[in-house]
């Protein structure tokens, strides 16, 4: 038996142009450049930078208070070891 005898040729619509793809990649194209003229993308562009110095910012300003609280728990633990005073984070002391 022959497995593709009932194979059947795919249709093929009759006024289908291979060239309209391309056509719709250069509207997409030219949709996308009309935008990037527009103010509001102008705006958008602007609050995004603004939004990530913003962001930078607040990173530097994270890792300055990890930095301070590594100092912090090396003092305490400094006058733990001094005063032989065991402070847990659970006695509520701090």
């Amino acid at each position: 038996m022959y497995p593709f005898v009932n194979y059947q040729i795919p249709q093929v619509p009759y006024d289908y142009n291979p060239y309209d793809e391309y056509q719709d990649y250069y509207d997409r194209n030219t949709q996308v450049s009309q935008l990037l003229q527009l103010p509001q993308w102008r705006q958008l562009e602007r609050r995004v930078t603004q939004l990530e110095r913003q962001n930078e910012r607040q990173d530097r300003e994270i890792n300055q208070l990890q930095r301070r609280l590594q100092r912090v728990n090396q003092r305490l633990r400094a006058v733990e070891r001094r005063f032989n005073i065991p402070f847990t984070p659970f006695d509520g002391e701090y």
